[in-house]
Formats: structure tokens, C-alpha cells, sequence
């Protein structure tokens, strides 16, 4: 359901949890609602891309929804967060891990309608990029791609949920110029999201993803390629200060 939203709740009081989901599922706008009772049950089951939107609450046993939010940022940085809390302390917080909206408790219809409304016009305006697959034109939301690698005479575009094929007359060289800067050409048969690399090995030349993918550079081209890694991360650093 491309045009719905994928939605996770994390809260452990199961009234507010049940309130909250039966909202949820209430709404034409939803997909499906998966449910969490903790910051690290959802940590563990959570990947970049998954879900639309992420409601968390702030007061939870073990990990505070602050506290996850922030481990959230680290591995998906477009996902739309919004809280629930029974205190406003963490408004601060909320701000910097850029949530779109802390609601105090108890969280009414209105309010989640407001978030889901939100949540759908984030995900309508997103970034997308739109290519020929089985011989049709689809759009494939950015944020979701983690890689392109050219094979076997056509493009497979290796996302967070699924991997696509291009029809064979799409090369590599028709896509780079359609891409934002945070997708570089590390090789002839590569284009990587530097939002989802975990970490650049230079001794074996690949860039290893959040996934467990290993990206080829192109060895002539390493010193480059790490210039535009590192730039990238200190990008993100000073955005995140």
C-alpha cells in the first residue's frame, strides 16, 4: 500500500497503547500498526525506512522515548517521529530530533488525525525518483534506496524493502545527474546513499551498509571517495549540534 502509512507505536502502559492503535487503524491514511512495549524491543526490529511514522512515548520503563528517538536518528534520518508524554520537560528535546508533534496525554482523535495529516504530506512531498521497471515508469521514494548497481545489462535499485530491476535501457550514467549529493558514483557498476553506509573499510575498498552489503570503490578513486564520506559526516554532525 504505497500511498498509506506504515506506523509504530512504542508505549508500555497497554490502555494508551490500545487507545492509541485503534485510532490509528481507525484512519483511511493507515496502512498497518505495529506495536512495541519498549525503546529496545523496537531498537531491535528497527531498520532505515521501515515504517512512516514512529509515535513514541516519552515516560517508558528502561529507555525513555527521548532516548530512543535519538537512536532512531542515527539510523534513519528522515522518519517522522512524534511523542506522547504525560509532562511537557522533553519540548526541547522533541525540537531537536526534529519530531512533528508532543502530545500530552491523554492523546485525543483530533490529535492523532492532526499527526497522521502531517505524516501524509511529509511523505507526499518526499523526494522521489522515477524509473522504467518492467517496462513501466514507478516511483521509489529516495530515502528508501540504499544502493544502485549496474548488472547483467540493466540497474538494480537495492532499497530498504525490496530490490528492482531496471528495464535495460536505464543505465547508471541516466540516473547520477537525477540524484541528490548524498548519492555518490564510488565505482563504475555502483551508486551509493551515504545515508545508509555504516562505515568505509579502505583496506578491502568497500563501503559496508546499515544492511550488512558490501559496495565496491573503485580503487583509483579512493581518496575521493572517503573526501566525500567524511564531508558528508561532518555535515550531519554540525546539522546535528
Amino acid at each position: 500500500m504505497e500511498n498509506l502509512l506504515e506506523v509504530a507505536v512504542c508505549e508500555d502502559n497497554p490502555k494508551d497503547m490500545d487507545t492509541v492503535c485503534s485510532y490509528f487503524m481507525a484512519s483511511k491514511m493507515v496502512a498497518s500498526c505495529h506495536t512495541f512495549d519498549s525503546g529496545e524491543s523496537f531498537l531491535e526490529h528497527f531498520k532505515a525506512g521501515q515504517y512512516d511514522l514512529v509515535f513514541l512515548d516519552i515516560y517508558m520503563t528502561g529507555m525513555l522515548g527521548v532516548d530512543a528517538a535519538a537512536e532512531i536518528r542515527k539510523i534513519d534520518k528522515g522518519v517522522t517521529l512524534a511523542f506522547t508524554t504525560t509532562s511537557p520537560d522533553h519540548s526541547l528535546a522533541s525540537y531537536r530530533l526534529k519530531a512533528i508533534a508532543y502530545l500530552e496525554k491523554p492523546v485525543s482523535k483530533a490529535d492523532i488525525e492532526e499527526v497522521l495529516s502531517l505524516a501524509m504530506a511529509k511523505k507526499k512531498t518526499g523526494a522521489y525518483i522515477s524509473l522504467l521497471i518492467d517496462g513501466k515508469e514507478r516511483p521509489i521514494s529516495l530515502s528508501s534506496i540504499l544502493y544502485f548497481e549496474a548488472q547483467n545489462h540493466a540497474v538494480t535499485i537495492n532499497t530498504n524493502r525490496e530490490i528492482l530491476r531496471t528495464s535495460q535501457s536505464v543505465k547508471l550514467d541516466h540516473i547520477e545527474p537525477l540524484l541528490p549529493d548524498h548519492f555518490i558514483r564510488c565505482h563504475g557498476s555502483y551508486l551509493v546513499n551515504l545515508q545508509y553506509v555504516k562505515e568505509l573499510d579502505r583496506e578491502l575498498s568497500i563501503f559496508i551498509m546499515e544492511n550488512g552489503d558490501n559496495v565496491h570503490i573503485r580503487q583509483k578513486d579512493l581518496a575521493k571517495v572517503l573526501k566525500c564520506y567524511e564531508d558528508y559526516l561532518f555535515a550531519e554532525t554540525r546539522e546535528d549540534g
